[in-house]
């Protein structure tokens, strides 16, 4: 096997959705991927399962082995218990106090660290991606809302171990339950919602036909089906998803405000999808609103590495920490400093 091969990790970001694995090489390159469901309704037994098989197949992909990686990284859409490797509260899966990492290690006979899968994001584009920054704030907006902060070239988290949250940041304190975080507002499934709240009143809207027709066991819209009605301006999915831009680029100025950034990366299955229009929609909203006038130079981009992010975020995590090991690749769980990360979600 050649040195390339047995230098391999994966990475796998795992989200509402979809999850994807990458098998990555020792220069950050991926050489074989697979790309599933998650299917969280069937259980997370199932997902698990279904985890391991796509690891299998990427690797078949890359020309390794499972047994030959050094290790596996894997983010999920949590605040995240590092040392425990336990998904504390995942909404998208239904997910509570999952001890992940040792599932998944008992199952690839591998070493496992887990993090949050913004978080994930965040490191991949500082290492690999437009970052290659010391400091930046990632925001991820698909399925949920996640962020991720980097500082001095390291992830940040916060001595309570919470850092990056921005999802969760309230916007309308007065606002009924279920309408008040910049999740709920900004994310697909929060604008899904708020479409279909005010569909009335746009009767020849086009996607107001797709949302009616749409039937339960179909799943939800996707990011691709809302950035085709926004593109043809549709005026329902216009109205909804430039509030809700508008709305991410005062939660990503009073950020900027409180942290002063120079660099804010823009990623998920939303941003990617609705591309540039979306994209600085949300830097105007941010000039307007960042204070003092001085940070409108900070930049507001869009992820170079795309959906790979989180992949390759999480493999090279978890090279990292089986340097930070040693360099052994025992059976034993990677074990890192007690953390819980920000809850996100791309998808």
């Amino acid at each position: 096997m050649s040195k390339r091969a047995t230098a391999a990790v994966a990475g796998i970001d795992l989200g509402g959705t979809n999850f994807a694995v990458a098998v990555v090489d020792s220069k950050g390159k991926i050489i074989g991927r697979c790309k599933r469901k998650t299917k969280a309704q069937e259980g997370r037994a199932r997902v698990i399962a279904r985890i391991c098989d796509a690891v299998e197949r990427a690797c078949d992909e890359a020309k390794v082995t499972v047994a030959s990686l050094q290790g596996v990284g894997i983010g999920a859409p949590s605040a995240i218990d590092v040392e425990a490797g336990m998904v504390l509260n995942a909404g998208n899966l239904g997910w509570k106090n999952v001890p992940l990492r040792d599932l998944l290690a008992a199952k690839l006979k591998l070493p496992v660290c887990v993090d949050n899968d913004v978080n994930m994001a965040a490191w991949g584009e500082s290492t690999l991606g437009v970052g290659e920054s010391r400091d930046l704030l990632a925001v991820w907006v698909g399925t949920g809302v996640g962020g991720g902060i980097i500082l001095n070239g390291e992830l940040w988290r916060g001595p309570m171990h919470t850092a990056g949250e921005i999802g969760q940041t309230i916007l309308f304190p007065s606002a009924s339950p279920g309408h008040q975080t910049l999740e709920e507002n900004c994310s697909r499934s929060g604008m899904l919602r708020s479409m279909q709240a005010i569909s009335g009143f746009y009767p020849r809207s086009h996607l107001r036909r797709i949302l009616l027709e749409r039937q339960a066991d179909d799943g939800p819209v996707g990011s691709g089906a809302l950035a085709q009605a926004y593109r043809d301006g549709d005026e329902l999915a216009v109205r909804v998803i430039d509030s809700a831009a508008d709305l991410l680029g005062l939660a990503i100025a009073n950020w900027i405000t409180v942290l002063s950034l120079r660099l804010v990366v823009l990623g998920g299955g939303v941003t990617e999808a609705l591309g540039k229009p979306y994209i600085d929609r949300v830097r105007r909203s941010f000039e307007r609103h960042v204070f003092p006038s001085a940070l409108r130079k900070c930049e507001v981009v869009e992820c170079a590495l795309r959906e790979d992010a989180g992949v390759l975020g999480a493999a090279m995590l978890a090279r990292n920490s089986i340097a930070s090991a040693g360099g052994s690749r025992n059976k034993r769980p990677v074990r890192l400093k007690r953390i819980a990360a920000a809850r996100g979600r791309r998808g």
